[in-house]
């Protein structure tokens, strides 16, 4: 390759990762009408020790927090007051109903954890990377889960985003903590079912599951033959009724006294034994996962927050287990970690040195591309995943580079120094990344919660490096093109022998 062309090729990469390392850090207010663009880094989702959690406590019927119960009983109304005090017992930081203990008060405190073990099932199989469900005073459910929030939510500098992962939190808490059966009534606002009272809806259905592909999202609710024929029965003998806004043509599914929101028409008949539900995909994984736990028979005892004496559920924050600042000091040694391999590449390997840190950092703009194109939440045991990436880079990079170096001081060229050393080095480094890819890939399928998304960062992690060892190749030949003295682009030595008569 000529030096000119070398020289383009070279200038050209430059450019373009110095833009895109331009635009995956730097943070900056604009002007045109846009406040501010927030960088790449900045739009990765983080995990609950770099962004904090948010919780909510969750009431059965019968019990009141003490706030409630103090806001009652401090106010003006002497009545409400007597009444309150003759009502409740405190019991802890809560307030319970006299007629909930007594005799009563074991198997109370039973139907509340086992409420806890069922909703630690549901928010378990919602992917939160951490969560908690436990019991408080007996008698109370806190539940905990991430913010998701990207450190641009975090900081309050994209309110889109920040408002966005609230609402998702508080959708989800307010649905998988739903209590009663499955139903199928006229309206949203309905309140006698379509199924005969002598027929139980839930028996319809087989299953329930979703949907994913090509980023469409549904919920599937499978029927078993009877309830196919069942529920066609129910559907065409229902041909819409009157509602406030005119004529209501659509059944909609329940679980307890609220809607899902999903519709069967009326007065049609069903061709398939899958229905399916197109939703986000947030709220389907919500509608898929309260319908399946009903499906099986996992029904809350109580209902929870249910009456206005009661406190509303309401998502509180909770600060970073590590700190408000602990995503930059998270970033800062990462970015040290970064600047070490480049140091080390350089002193150890001289202008060679230099192709493998563009390496490193090209390595690390496409781990952060790929962590906000996918929205993977990144926790410190991901960003640890994503360094041993680059160190696994650096290896087999210093390993083929030793390999040629051995090769140069046989008193080989350096161009057939490098074609032996990349043939003699090929099928150990392959061999190597199909193992950590197979472990990768059974950790993030296999795994739940943060154990999946670490898997998923260090599946991104093995295959960037693999590509950018093949890359490093033709950025070598590339780049030393250029250099009049290959050996000493190299740091390499060769030995020389007289020739002998």
């Amino acid at each position: 390759m000529g030096k000119v062309k070398s020289a383009v090729i070279t200038s050209l990469l430059l450019a373009a990762v110095l833009v895109l390392a331009l635009f995956a850090t730097i943070s900056c207010n604009v002007g045109n009408g846009v406040k501010r663009y927030n960088s790449f880094i900045s739009n990765i989702v983080l995990g609950s020790e770099l962004t904090g959690d948010a919780y909510t406590v969750l009431y059965p019927e019968g019990v009141i927090s003490a706030f409630d119960y103090n806001l009652v009983v401090g106010g003006d109304n002497s009545e409400e007051k007597n009444d309150y005090q003759k009502k409740y017992i405190e019991c802890g930081g809560i307030y319970v109903d006299r007629d909930k203990l007594g005799d009563n008060e074991q198997a109370f405190k039973e139907s509340v954890l086992k409420d806890a073990k069922i909703l630690s099932e549901r928010f378990g199989e919602r992917g939160y990377s951490s969560y908690s469900v436990s019991v408080e005073d007996d008698y109370s459910i806190k539940v905990t889960v991430p913010t998701n929030f990207t450190y641009a939510a975090y900081k309050s500098h994209d309110e889109t985003k920040r408002s966005a992962a609230l609402t998702e939190i508080d959708h989800s808490v307010r649905f998988l903590t739903l209590e009663g059966k499955v139903d199928l009534r006229a309206s949203e606002t309905a309140t006698s079912s379509l199924i005969g009272v002598r027929e139980d809806f839930e028996s319809y259905f087989s299953g329930a599951g979703m949907y994913a592909m090509g980023g469409t999202y549904a919920v599937t609710l499978t029927l078993t033959d009877n309830g196919f024929d069942s529920l066609n029965k129910v559907l065409t003998a229902n041909s819409g009724s009157e509602d406030g806004s005119g004529s209501n043509n659509n059944a909609f599914i329940f679980v307890g006294e609220t809607s899902l929101g999903l519709q069967l028409k009326l007065g049609e008949a069903l061709t398939e034994k899958t229905l399916m539900f197109q939703a986000e995909k947030a709220y389907a994984q919500d509608y898929s996962i309260i319908l399946k736990s009903v499906l099986n028979g996992n029904k809350l005892n109580n209902v929870y927050n249910d009456k206005v004496e009661s406190s509303e559920t309401k998502l509180m924050p909770v600060s970073p287990a590590f700190g408000e600042s602990a995503a930059i000091y998270l970033f800062a040694v990462v970015l040290i970690v970064l600047a070490v391999a480049i140091v080390l590449s350089i002193v150890k390997y001289k202008k060679l040195g230099l192709v493998n840190s563009l390496m490193a950092v090209i390595y690390a703009l496409v781990m952060v591309c790929a962590l906000m194109l996918t929205g993977v939440q990144l926790t410190i045991a991901g960003a640890f995943i994503a360094v041993l990436g680059l160190a696994l880079l650096m290896f087999t990079n210093f390993y083929v580079f030793e390999k040629i170096r051995k090769e140069t001081q046989a008193g080989r060229t350096i161009q057939a120094s490098v074609k032996l050393g990349y043939k003699k080095t090929v099928a150990s480094i392959l061999d190597l990344h199909i193992l950590l890819l197979i472990a990768a890939t059974v950790m993030a399928l296999v795994g739940v919660g943060e154990l999946a998304a670490v898997g998923l960062i260090f599946l991104f992690a093995v295959a960037v490096s693999y590509m950018l060892y093949w890359f490093t190749r033709l950025m070598w030949f590339v780049i030393s093109s250029m250099a009049q003295d290959k050996f000493a682009f190299c740091g390499y030595s060769r030995e020389v022998y007289d020739n002998e008569d």
